[in-house]
């Protein structure tokens, strides 16, 4: 029974990952499996509507109810972004000692939507709720960074770059290196680019579409927190964010 059902989500998989329907000779070869073994399954599956086949081709793909199953887990309280960001949140305080963060895209502002306070007297605070540029903070320029080209194209032409502390980037040449090398390593900083003294690492979390949904950021003192240390911290962070872009569905394009 065990073997069975294992063998149904390959069949399953393989059909939803493929580029085009397979025919059966296909998916036996793919999966290793003998051709009545698919057989068997593929019929199972298209009775229950998982799988659909094509009439005039005689090859299968992906069925409706693959679908309407997908949309309604969607709408479970499971996949809450707060709900998942949460313990990756507490991992990395717990981990670092700093405030982690997550942020999400409201228009052009940062918005904080959950909190893990450091341990420290002092330490990095910012009540949730609250707004600030998406330019000059650690999340936004996360955020900014992981949206398509076009997107950010549109962004610096029609943003306007108010000068926050003496190290805030208003130059959008400037500012468009900074994303650049933020997508390309897969995290940002803020070097107290919004506040003097404070510095903070971010990182962009991904919904299953591959969209840009909100970063998680890890944001202290520079006297604790400095440029190299969140550098160093970086991919860690990365890998919280991507822990719950996962969460989400998201699947990570192969390098």
């Amino acid at each position: 029974m065990i073997q069975s059902i294992d063998r149904a989500f390959d069949v399953l998989e393989a059909l939803a990952l493929a580029d085009d329907d397979l025919s059966v000779s296909e998916l036996s070869e793919q999966l290793d499996l003998p051709i009545a073994t698919v057989h068997r399954l593929l019929a199972s599956l298209a009775a229950r509507g998982y799988v659909t086949q094509e009439p005039t081709t005689r090859r299968y793909g992906p069925g409706p109810r693959l679908l309407e199953i997908a949309a309604q887990a969607a709408r479970s309280k499971r996949f809450d972004l707060v709900r998942i960001a949460r313990a990756e949140l507490m991992k990395l305080t717990a981990e670092t000692g700093e405030t982690s963060n997550l942020i999400i895209r409201q228009g052009d502002a940062a918005v904080y939507q959950e909190q893990i306070p450091s341990p420290h007297m002092v330490r990095m605070f910012t009540e949730v709720g609250q707004r600030a540029p998406l330019y000059c903070t650690g999340g936004g320029k996360a955020i900014l960074s992981a949206l398509p080209i076009p997107e950010i194209e549109q962004y610096l032409t029609q943003g306007r770059f108010e000068r926050w502390t003496k190290k805030t980037i208003t130059n959008p040449d400037h500012l468009r290196a900074e994303l650049m090398t933020a997508r390309e390593r897969g995290f940002a900083l803020d070097d107290e680019e919004r506040e003097e003294g404070v510095c903070c690492v971010a990182a962009p979390i991904f919904d299953r579409r591959g969209q840009v949904v909100g970063a998680i950021s890890l944001s202290g003192p520079s006297t604790r927190l400095n440029r190299t240390r969140a550098e160093e911290l970086g991919p860690r962070v990365r890998e919280a964010a991507l822990a719950c872009s996962r969460q989400l569905g998201f699947h990570q394009p192969k390098a």
